[in-house]
């Protein structure tokens, strides 16, 4: 096949596939549309199903009002010659009566006491509350339903007032319920056998009367909202319809049950006062209105068909997909050839113990082998493998109920233990390291295997996350300048803390300090102490903090910012901010002498390093030797040849070079040998107070002796003492600097001062 042909292939597969998903959604549109339009007819016969049993109801309940009207109009006309003939006919009245019917119970008030039918004395207490207000309104009605607390039945109660009436000012007459709801509804109705149930309940949603149930359901009595809740499994649905029925409204809602579409209805009784009755239906959508979703059905039958052909090809990608990430799941989970959970399971196995047990204080541990890769490289995979298997054979004897581990990679181990006291967790772990040392000396032979370790405390609450625990535990294991807290391991404390957060605001805020210029340079002064003048300068910079108003020390941010590589920008910066100041120096006619400008062995690696230099000095026209770049003596002792070339590129653009604290951990005469640079300064190692004066005046003479004759400038650094000085000169050293003749000043300062010096 040509190119011609697979254009024209992958250019039919793509119309192809964007016919399918146009037809598909516009397929899912007209369905989406159509299923909402019979949602809502299904909708509207819901409501007008339960609307026609509340109309049944209301209609009920306004007959026995004329049935209250009719029995008042008789205790008012009828003569009484005492009040035992009224409470006779009150007594009569609740017998079955054809024309008053079947009343459970009347009550009389008169003067604001509520009595029986036999004259005894009511407790108010056990009268429900909105009888007695209707009662005190002197309002004439159907209260609704009420819980009677005397015989702890429900009746449907009437309040009626009495004019004019020598033994009652009012009565209170209580029908039972079924015969005011049940014998008014029309049970003949065949949207009844349409429902999952259709009942009559009271405000509180207790089921008055059940008026029909299908095979699904099997109940008389109970509340709906407790069955609505088990079969719907939606709170959300029953806090809504409780709401609903306390005031007043009659609506529907639409709730899928098991995959099945049910339509809620719900009219609530508004012929009394306190809307205590409310008509429920509960339908499947698909019996009330089935030729709308039969029509779907069939509509979506077909669609799947031709969805699950087009599909077909992107369920296998799925299922590839899947097998994938369960694969990577599975190595992000477990390290094979340990065969224990790694980092990533360990995180999540912590999270999730620690949520179990939320009052208890737990300690994330790391355990380190410390010269990991040496010994690795000594020993042999097969033994290391030996090693690590043993130690995680003495982890997991050492693990109780609730106790993880992990293996972290490079040599570290990972422990979530639980304790009460400190004390405790440090003799395990005591014995475990132990243990360890043990049997890894004997295996390793003549190396010997050592440990160290940290912990991170949950009771801190420093750190919210699994991840940031083990970190800080990490950190506390890994900060060496901190004393330990018991054995080999180091708790995080809150000098640990204080140095993260320190971090933490140092990488946060850098780059807008840069952009600020916060960070600061300043100038001291170097002194030519053979011809007593100042001889150049040394470019430092300091970080001021605006809102604290104090610099922080470059001790504080530089080993950081050579970590994560931002030392490139500063000392471009800083570098720049030399350049400006020579060329501002020159144009204004002010005295000047030479500026050193620093260079991390970061920068100094970086590949645009020598143009960035030689680009800058052009353009703010430096003139050739009024720029030295210092490199630290660690930097040349790691590369001598990438140094050299530097150094060579440098001298040809005019620009100097100096080894920066000579002497302080890596010096080698190879340096000078291999090096041409114009100064080697001192470390201050020289000029303290050595094994014996002696030997420190041979070694530092002999340093500044070979210096000279290399034809290096010898410049001592932390001149603090006039006897230093004297030395120094006596000993043939050119250039001193330190505090002696000045700390580093601002730009500002240094200018005045060099400028008073100049002068004088």
């Amino acid at each position: 096949m040509n190119k011609e042909q697979k254009w024209f292939r992958n250019y039919f597969l793509i119309l192809i596939f964007l016919l399918c998903v146009l037809m598909i959604s516009s397929t899912a549109a007209m369905i989406s549309s159509f299923s909402q339009m019979i949602e809502k007819e299904a909708k509207n016969n819901a409501y007008l199903y339960v609307t026609s049993t509340a109309n049944d109801v209301v209609s009920s309940l306004s007959n026995y009002k004329t049935k209250v009207e009719a029995l008042v109009s008789d205790i008012t006309n009828a003569g009484y010659e005492n009040v035992e003939e009224f409470h006779v006919k009150l007594e009569r009245a609740c017998q079955v009566d054809g024309r008053h019917g079947y009343i459970m119970w009347i009550r009389y008030f008169k003067d604001g006491v509520e009595y029986n039918t036999d004259g005894d004395v009511f407790d108010p207490a056990k009268e429900a509350p909105i009888v007695k207000r209707k009662i005190e309104e002197r309002e004439f009605g159907c209260v609704g339903l009420v819980t009677d607390k005397h015989f702890a039945l429900s009746a449907a109660a009437y309040t009626a007032p009495i004019e004019n009436f020598e033994y009652a000012d009012a009565i209170a007459v209580y029908y039972p319920v079924y015969p005011v709801v049940s014998n008014a509804i029309n049970l003949d109705r065949d949207d009844f056998d349409l429902s999952l149930f259709h009942v009559v309940v009271a405000q509180d949603g207790e089921i008055v009367d059940t008026i029909h149930t299908g095979a699904r359901f099997d109940f008389e009595y109970g509340n709906v909202l407790n069955i609505l809740r088990e079969d719907t499994n939606e709170k959300t649905l029953v806090d809504d319809l409780m709401h609903d029925i306390d005031l007043g409204n009659s609506t529907t809602y639409v709730v899928n049950v098991n995959g099945d579409k049910c339509v809620v209805g719900i009219a609530v009784i508004r012929e009394t006062d306190n809307t205590s009755f409310a008509v429920i239906g509960f339908y499947r959508a698909e019996d009330i209105n089935n030729p709308g979703y039969t029509t779907i059905k069939l509509v979506l039958g077909e669609f799947l068909v031709f969805f699950i052909c087009v599909l077909g090809l992107v369920i296998y990608g799925f299922v590839h997909t899947i097998r994938t990430r369960s694969k990577i799941a599975e190595m992000t989970d477990l390290n094979k050839e340990l065969e224990c959970p790694t980092r990533h399971k360990f995180e999540k196995v912590s999270a999730e113990i620690m949520n179990r047990n939320k009052a208890t204080n737990f300690a994330f541990v790391v355990i380190e082998m410390a010269h990991f890769d040496y010994i690795y490289e000594q020993i042999g995979s097969t033994k290391m493998v030996t090693i690590l298997k043993r130690l995680l054979v003495f982890i997991v004897k050492n693990l109780g109920i609730d106790e993880t581990y992990a293996y972290a990679d490079h040599g570290r181990f990972l422990m979530l233990c639980h304790f009460r006291e400190i004390s405790d967790l440090e003799n395990r772990l005591t014995e475990l390291v132990l243990l360890s040392t043990q049997y890894g000396s004997q295996v390793s032979g003549s190396i010997q295997l050592t440990y160290s370790g940290g912990i991170y405390t949950t009771n801190r609450k420093i750190a919210d996350t699994t991840p940031k625990m083990i970190d800080l535990a990490i950190a506390a294991q890994q900060a060496t300048q901190y004393p330990c807290d018991f054995s080999v391991f180091r708790m995080y404390n809150e000098m640990l803390h204080s140095s993260s957060i320190q971090n933490d605001f140092i990488e946060v805020h850098m780059e807008s300090a840069l952009a600020n210029q916060d960070f600061k340079v300043f100038y001291q002064p170097k002194f030519n102490i053979v011809e007593r003048k100042i001889e150049g300068c040394e470019a430092l910079v300091r970080w001021y903090n605006p809102e604290l108003d104090e610099y922080m020390q470059p001790a504080v941010f530089l080993p950081l910012f050579e970590a994560n590589r931002f030392i490139i920008k500063l000392d471009h910066y800083v570098f720049e901010q030399a350049c400006l100041y020579i060329e501002d120096a020159i144009a204004s006619g002010l005295p000047l002498v030479p500026v050193s400008v620093n260079a991390s062995r970061i920068t100094a690696s970086d590949r645009d390093f020598v143009n960035y230099c030689v680009n800058m000095k052009k353009q703010h026209n430096i003139l050739d030797g009024f720029i030295t770049i210092e490199f630290t003596e660690s930097f040349a002792y790691e590369d001598y040849d990438m140094l050299r070339e530097i150094v060579a590129q440098l001298h040809q653009n005019g620009i100097k070079c100096s080894i920066d604290d000579f002497g302080s951990g890596f010096s080698s005469y190879s340096i000078l040998k291999e090096l041409p640079m114009d100064e080697i300064k001192l470390d201050s190692f020289f000029i303290r107070e050595g094994f014996s004066k002696e030997r420190d005046l041979a070694v530092l003479s002999s340093i500044i002796k070979l210096g000279r004759e290399l034809h290096m400038k010898v410049t001592q650094e932390g001149v603090e003492h006039d006897d230093q000085v004297k030395l120094l000169r006596n000993l043939g050293c050119q250039v001193v600097q330190g505090y002696y003749y000045s700390r580093p000043l601002s730009l500002t300062e240094y200018i005045r001062f060099l400028t008073k010096q100049t002068s004088s």
